[in-house]
């Protein structure tokens, strides 16, 4: 790359595109407040490409702002700080292995001073029209020479996607919430024209016409003791049959029943409810005849009669039941630890929301010609998927899931790619499907499915959701497999190091033997014990952070005298080494106390509390014992006294006292010291 002579340099001109900032004005998303599908999905990053700091960066004309960080305490910089503009540019992923180095980077504020960054991978945002809007990046604060692998590079481009789709789901609620008010404000309208349709037959009818809402004059049909069975079309507006899909000439004498066979008994009940009671009734429901959802409301005119003025509201509330899919599946997959229950899961939200008769999750085999359906979900009634089954029975899908393109066929027996197998989808009682292609790595690795036994014509928003769902499980199977060769990593260093102690022990019993001093002998035994169960403690907690509360345990249950010590204090993690310090820590206080404190009398007891201090960020832990015989300071230093002299983290912080009721010792260290890695 040619250096260039200004020692910053400023913003690239996609900054400054005016058909760029139009599309990100157009989400209305700058400077909203925290969204928990966005935060995570920054921790995701984080976690992904193991960096402190990840960034959901949104570029302005003079800013850039960051709708979720983690790591990174500003929520925005100028444009002259950002890293995140030069990804405006790049058609896929910006790698800077060293932001030192880079002549666009090196002179940057967050390069050269706090948070001194030195490592920045950023995948561009893009809307619809190909716009880039910012980027989903992560920081390090070391040079990668390697830069991200290409698993990292993947998911990095994933997570990026999910962002897009996140706020594209906010643009959607936005225009859902304009046409709710604008249908909450057509219905004040009518509202106030019921109150004049007596005064002028011709201006009601004239208004009747003209509504864009549905709607319906209609009565009450009883039987022969009064009650309400029926309600009987009295007139209906050209709105109506266009939102039904029926000639309005068709329905008028028509009772509903008749006009729409097996209807849910709700629209009956419900809408003559308004009669009995004389009061209007809101209500919002399917109609399962037309696989459409309505919103109405019924208010009563006069003696049996009353109307009903309604809105199709499929798309939305299709939309509600799909984001709350994604939230609910979001909410989940944080407890979930294994790819069976990962997808169970899954299936029982995902076919319930899309309306489907099943949904299913399987896997391709190696020479990707079998597809085998583990984990499903099926409406009542509804044959499974699950089993093993060879793709070329299906029809011509196996090519396009391969390419990573989803199938949508809206009638099994009519699409030319599936209408060769119509036995196959008869006896499956499949007439609609959508199969989403599950990737991994550059391939197709397993397949979402989902299809009912009516013919149907899916949204592209239903697909894509469905695309989100699949990248998201995909994620969170990556996240489970990692962990698990984690642990798997964990166990065998924890084999080795006993091993290891073992050894050190072996060896030093026998070099050590005939040392006349064994209590020192002992005493060296004893801290190598302590060593290997704070080991323990660690290995529980994948070498990250340790309870403690449990560190404290463990090594006060190696005294063989921990009924007499009482423990108090809140929760507090500490990092692996502030977990080896505190435990050797513990052990010497305790053998301290058993051979001249309060544990070598019958009565003697401790107490061990610790605090966190707001003021200082510090954690303090307190030793105090009583009951034991008295006490005097200590006329020499040796490795126990030295040992318990460098505190919770090895950084000294430790007072001492020696008062005629017992021994005390204060040790302060701050929480960032016992809680780094």
């Amino acid at each position: 790359m040619t250096d260039l002579a200004p020692s910053r340099m400023s913003a690239p001109e996609e900054a400054a595109d005016g058909d760029r900032l139009a599309a990100l004005d157009g989400y209305d998303i700058l400077d909203t407040p925290p969204e928990e599908g966005f935060d995570d999905i920054v921790r995701l990053a984080a976690l992904a490409c193991d960096a402190p700091m990840a960034l959901v960066s949104l570029v302005d004309g003079e800013r850039q702002w960051f709708k979720a960080r983690i790591g990174f305490t500003t929520d925005q910089t100028d444009l002259g700080s950002s890293v995140c503009v030069y990804a405006l540019a790049e058609p896929d992923l910006l790698v800077i292995p060293d932001l030192a180095a880079d002549p666009r980077t090196r002179d940057n504020p967050l390069v050269t001073g706090p948070p001194r960054i030195r490592f920045y991978a950023g995948a561009p945002l893009r809307a619809a029209g190909g716009q880039a809007l910012g980027s989903l990046c992560v920081i390090d604060r070391t040079p990668r020479s390697d830069g991200l692998t290409a698993r990292q590079a993947e998911m990095l481009r994933t997570l990026a996607r999910q962002v897009m789709a996140l706020m594209e789901l906010r643009r959607i609620i936005s225009g859902r919430d304009g046409r709710i008010a604008r249908h909450r404000e057509a219905k004040e309208r009518l509202d106030r024209t019921a109150a004049r349709l007596r005064v002028s037959e011709a201006h009601w009818r004239g208004l009747f016409e003209r509504l864009d809402e549905g709607l319906i004059i209609a009565e009450v049909v009883r039987d022969e003791a009064g009650r309400a069975q029926d309600w009987r079309y009295l007139d209906v507006n050209a709105a109506w049959g266009r939102l039904v899909g029926i000639d309005p000439a068709a329905a008028v004498g028509r009772t509903v029943r008749e006009v729409f066979p097996g209807i849910e008994s709700a629209w009956v009940h419900d809408v003559v409810g308004v009669v009995e009671t004389a009061e209007p009734a809101a209500f919002t429901r399917p109609l399962g005849a037309l696989q459409r959802w309505y919103e109405a409301r019924a208010f009563p005119l006069d003696g049996d009669r009353f109307a009903v003025l309604f809105v199709e509201v499929t798309g939305r509330v299709r939309a509600d039941l799909r984001h709350g899919a994604l939230l609910e599946i979001g909410d989940r997959l944080r407890t979930l630890d294994t790819p069976p229950a990962i997808t169970r899961m899954a299936a029982a939200i995902v076919g319930p929301a899309l309306g489907a008769a099943c949904a299913g999750f399987g896997w391709l085999d190696e020479g990707a010609e079998h597809l085998t359906v583990e984990a499903e979900w099926t409406a009542d009634g509804t044959p499974g998927l699950a089993g093993r089954h060879r793709l070329a029975k299906y029809g011509d899908v196996r090519r396009a899931l391969l390419l990573g393109e989803p199938v949508v066929v809206q009638d099994a027996l009519a699409d030319p790619r599936t209408a060769g197998r119509r036995g196959r989808w008869n006896g499956m009682r499949i007439r609609t499907l959508v199969a989403v292609p599950m990737r991994e790595g550059g391939r197709t690795v397993g397949v979402l499915v989902v299809h009912g036994d009516a013919p149907r014509a899916w949204s592209p928003e239903a697909v894509a959701f469905l695309n989100d769902v699949a990248d998201r499980l995909m994620v969170a199977m990556a996240r489970v497999r990692a962990q698990e060769r984690q642990a798997m990593l964990n166990q065998e260093l924890s084999h080795r190091m006993k091993n290891m102690l073992a050894m050190i022990q072996a060896i030093a019993g026998q070099t050590l033997k005939r040392v006349t001093e064994q209590d020192a002998v002992e005493g060296f035994r004893q801290r190598l014990h302590a060593l290997a169960s704070a080991q323990d403690v660690l290995l529980q907690a994948d070498w990250a952070a340790a309870p403690m509360r449990q560190v404290v345990e463990t090594a006060l249950l190696a005294s063989g005298l921990a009924d007499r010590v009482a423990i108090r204090g809140p929760d507090v993690t500490l990092g692996p080494r502030a977990t080896l310090s505190l435990s050797l820590l513990l052990h010497e206080l305790a053998t301290n106390a058993a051979k001249y404190g309060a544990l070598s009398a019958e009565d003697g007891r401790i107490a061990v509390e610790w605090r966190t201090e707001a003021a200082t960020d510090e954690l303090v832990l307190a030793w105090t014992e009583r009951g034991g015989p008295p006490v005097v300071p200590p006329t020499r230093t040796g490795f126990g006294s030295r040992l318990v002299g460098a505190g919770l983290a090895g950084t000294g912080g430790v007072t001492l006292r020696y008062p005629p009721t017992g021994f005390e010792a204060e040790m302060r260290a701050t929480l960032n010291q016992v809680q780094a890695p």
